[in-house]
């Protein structure tokens, strides 16, 4: 009777050993599962950097003045000077007057009109490949000028002529500007020639824009 009840205890023993392996709280070689990690989140990609807009050329000539002029929108005119080797613009010979006070009407900017380049051949402007706007002002203020046709001459864009036979006078008369513009300048070879041939009396012109488009 007492063998079988050491037996029993005995059994009772192997089976609470067993349970707390199972259970794994006895158990000292039981690895503790790794914790997966979260994926991580993947960067937005950043846009590319759009390059820098290209500055458009902006040239405006006060032909025939000694010194720079700002008009009153703020655009700054050039003073006038003759092309020489290193210069990026300038007239092809003439002369250079300047009638200040003369007395210009109908305009917001009479500086422009009191100053001229006369007997001149050409304007010549290096700029970019491209199409260009060209504003061309002129103003009659000589007083030795007092009628048309005493003053004749022709302007031309790139070997074409735009204006031809031009006659101040006759166009507005004295003392007033008188403006043209071209859109669309084609420029191929990298240079903006602006020419003037005569026909009565010197070629002249108080002021040039060349704009970029």
């Amino acid at each position: 009777m007492t063998i079988r009840r050491l037996a029993a205890v005995a059994g009772c023993a192997v089976a609470v050993l067993c349970v707390a392996g199972c259970n794994g709280s006895a158990s000292s070689g039981t690895k503790t599962p790794a914790v997966a990690e979260a994926p991580k989140t993947a960067e937005t990609p950043k846009p590319p950097t759009p390059p820098a807009a290209t500055k458009k050329l902006v040239l405006r000539i006060d032909c025939g003045a000694s010194a720079p002029y700002t008009d009153r929108l703020g655009n700054v005119w050039a003073a006038d000077q003759e092309l020489a080797p290193g210069m990026a613009w300038g007239a092809d010979n003439g002369m250079t007057v300047d009638r200040e006070g003369v007395g210009i009407t109908g305009t917001d900017i009479p500086r422009i009109y009191e100053t001229e380049r006369y007997s001149m051949g050409s304007y010549k402007v290096t700029v970019p490949n491209g199409r260009y706007t060209v504003r061309l002002h002129f103003a009659e203020t000589y007083e030795g000028i007092t009628a048309p046709g005493e003053r004749v001459f022709s302007v031309s864009l790139g070997g074409q002529v735009v204006l031809k036979d031009l006659d101040l006078f006759k166009e507005v008369g004295a003392l007033k500007p008188f403006v043209k513009e071209y859109k669309g300048v084609s420029v191929e070879n990298g240079q903006a020639v602006i020419g003037f041939t005569p026909n009565i009396e010197n070629p002249q012109i108080c002021g040039i824009e060349v704009l970029g488009e």
